[in-house]
């Protein structure tokens, strides 16, 4: 039987090995002359930095009192909690005395922090097809004490304008919960302050024109402890306000050119209050403000060549609104809470499954307004075209500090997302890094499973917002299947918004051909490494048969060999659970109290094991030779082990703590600490395979 299981253990290793030679090969199919580029998404060019004189207070910047500006503002508060911020701006050159090149944009530093998305588009001809005009310009931008000032050229080649040159420049920038909230009477109201105007450097604004833009049931205040500023004292301005039906217009709105000697006493400050309690049934487009963020996302887009993309997707949302009432109870909702909460889903989607912490989630088909079924969800069209709304109801109102970790599966058609050329064999596969309405998201992952035998081209993702920064990783290569090894693509962004949902198109070649062709390979090589090893196999019968004298034999201590491989693999399994049980308890995927009870089982059941293999060490050590040699060499390789662990750990509490490293360096030295304990963990195996190897015949 010893014999037999010795046996079927060494076939087990060559077929390991098989299996590594057709990760070799496969990553031959998948290579590529189109080398992948670290972050594609530098596609805006961004103009090197100006020379501090663009900045400068010198009087040769006198080309203020030759142009003129006419800006059109609109202030979208959006439903989940951001802030959209948009500027049309008309510029007219009127004076020859001077020549323009780059147009300056200065915001006051209230919200800048808060930016996660900002773009300019220009033209020369009128507002109207601005979003097609010829690009997104790039930018620079440049902050000081109060504030921060953007940088566009006028025209893509940076050429100047003179006398009579007109130009329309649209702005649009996202801030990312730019409120301050208080409760009044028992609601949530929300503030809302900023500067009545861009500030434009050295060109006096001659008229404009300021609009607010809410969500349906939330209700502007107006009051004694609310007041709108600038309101209709305030010298040439004209202030229209109907808070009930939520109209807010401010018009003839003007300013001398901007320096930055002035402070924000020398402007008008824009102060608005919202009342956001109100509560309806259509929960993807509710009637009052919601304010939360996702912590981190994780993606998993699997393609299966027979026709469906597999969706795996799991999200940690964080409530940011109002605190959890002393008087609160389970029975009166309160309209401020987070209750329930849609993400996007293609409308030919099939959801598989939806759980959060506690397990499945329950599906329902109507819901009627003002109910909310806690621990459910609910799947209809969406306001979105092409996709569904995946309506979500926590198992409790969310209140400040709240968090809901949840995960969908879903299942679509393929040819949601890939095309084929006609007559090629060439496919593009495009889809949305997330399914976010319009919130944000701290950290977002994604990894993409192309189908085994997909052979990869190139990627694009044609989102030039400099405040998006996009990763793209080989750490992981293939994932292994029993259909064999299939090439995976890892993205990681940070501060990702809903405006940087733009498609990512991956290339690749793909034909039946590939997968028979890997198929075939595959039996090939488990052939031949199964000949190689009926070879050892002979081999070492034909040696032993030389052997006449049982007694020349080395003895071999079969008993203590296997009793302390069989110790140590189970200390390593014991280890293994508890360091899968403190991250569960860290991630809060486990009962603070069940975590901890396990925790204390498992290190007592470890200490028991440890004295027990100390022992069998000592034994295994007193055979001396060889024997005592793997013993030191596995203890070398733990505590080298633990020491590359520790260091893992203060690298990581580094980077988080002192930030005194880029993402990038950071990114290189985790890879790197990552790829050494690998390295000894194998070494150790590699210590325990050489030990069992011993015990055959």
């Amino acid at each position: 039987m010893k014999k037999i299981r010795s046996t079927m253990f060494t076939l087990t290793i060559l077929v390991v090995i098989a299996m590594s030679l057709i990760t070799m090969s496969g990553l031959v199919q998948g290579y590529s002359n189109d080398i992948m580029v670290t972050e594609p998404n530098n596609l805006s060019n961004p103009i090197p930095p100006i020379s501090e004189e663009v900045y400068s207070l010198s009087s040769n910047y006198t080309y203020g009192f030759n142009a003129t500006a006419v800006v059109n503002r609109t202030v979208e508060m959006q439903t989940f909690g951001t802030l959209g911020l948009i500027d049309s701006i008309e510029v007219n050159i009127i004076g020859n005395e001077s020549v323009m090149t780059y147009f300056n944009y200065t915001l006051p530093n209230i919200h800048v922090n808060n930016i996660t998305f900002a773009s300019f588009r220009v033209s020369n001809a009128s507002y109207e097809g601005i979003g097609n005009s010829t690009a997104k310009r790039a930018y620079t931008f440049q902050k000081y004490i109060n504030y921060t000032t953007f940088t566009v050229p006028f025209n893509l080649d940076r050429t100047s304008i003179g006398q009579g040159a007109q130009y329309f420049i649209n702005v649009y920038i996202e801030f990312a919960y730019p409120y301050t909230y208080t409760m009044f009477n028992n609601e949530q109201v929300l503030k809302y302050e900023e500067l009545t105007y861009p500030l434009i450097n050295n060109i006096p604004i001659v008229d404009g024109l300021v609009w607010i833009e809410k969500q349906g049931g939330d209700i502007f205040l107006d009051d004694a402890e609310h007041t709108i500023t600038p309101n209709n004292s305030t010298e040439g301005i004209i202030l229209i306000t109907d808070a009930q039906t939520g109209l807010l217009k401010w018009s003839n709105i003007t300013r001398g050119p901007f320096n930055y000697t002035q402070s924000y006493e020398d402007d008008l400050m824009l102060n608005v209050y919202l009342s956001s309690v109100s509560t309806s049934g259509d929960v993807e487009n509710p009637a009052n403000t919601i304010l939360f963020k996702s912590s981190n996302v994780y993606r998993k887009i699997e393609i299966d060549p027979f026709g469906l993309v597999k969706i795996t997707e799991s999200q940690t949302l964080v409530f940011l609104g109002p605190k959890k009432p002393d008087d609160y109870n389970e029975i009166d909702l309160k309209p401020y809470a987070l209750n329930a909460f849609p993400i996007i889903i293609p409308v030919n989607a099939t959801v598989i499954d939806l759980y959060d912490e506690v397990g499945s989630l329950n599906q329902i088909y109507q819901v009627e307004n003002q109910i909310f079924t806690p621990g459910a969800y609910n799947q209809r069209p969406s306001v979105f075209p092409g996709h569904d709304a995946l309506v979500i109801f926590p198992r409790t109102p969310l209140f400040n500090g709240d968090q809901m970790v949840f995960t969908i599966i879903y299942r679509v058609p393929l040819n949601t997302f890939l095309t084929k050329e006609t007559g090629s064999i060439n496919y593009k596969f495009a889809f949305e890094p997330c399914s976010i309405v319009n919130w944000t998201i701290d950290e977002l992952k994604v990894d993409v499973i192309l189908p085994k035998g997909a052979v990869y081209q190139e990627i694009q993702y044609n989102n030039p917002d400099p405040y998006q920064d996009m990763y793209i990783s080989y750490d992981k290569k293939f994932e292994f299947t029993t259909l064999g090894f299939r090439r995976i693509m890892s993205f990681e962004f940070t501060t990702f918004s809903g405006n940087d949902n733009a498609p990512v198109i991956i290339s690749f070649r793909y034909s039946r051909l590939n997968i028979l062709i890997t198929y075939l390979l595959q039996v090939i090589v488990v052939g031949v490494v199964f000949a190689i090893y009926l070879g050892i196999r002979w081999s070492t019968k034909k040696a032993k048969d030389l052997v006449v004298d049982e007694s020349e034999k080395d003895f071999i201590p079969i008993d203590e060999i296997e009793e302390f491989v069989k110790q140590y693999e189970e200390i390593l399994s014991i280890r293994e659970r508890l360091r899968q049980t403190r991250s569960k308890l860290a991630a809060k995927k486990l009962k603070a109290k069940a975590g901890k009870d396990l925790i204390a089982k498992l290190e007592k059941r470890q200490r028991i094991e440890e004295e027990d293999l100390k022992k069998t060490k000592e034994s295994l050590i007193a055979f001396g030779g060889r024997y005592k040699e793997y013993v030191q060499e596995i203890e070398i390789g733990e505590r080298k082990l633990y020491e590359e662990r520790r260091n893992l750990r203060m690298l990581q509490q580094e980077y988080r703590v002192k930030k005194n490293m880029t993402r990038e360096s950071y990114m290189k030295l985790f890879r790197e600490r990552q790829q050494t304990i690998e390295k000894l963990k194998n070494e150790i195996n590699s210590h325990l395979i050489s030990l069992r190897m011993l015990l055959e015949p």
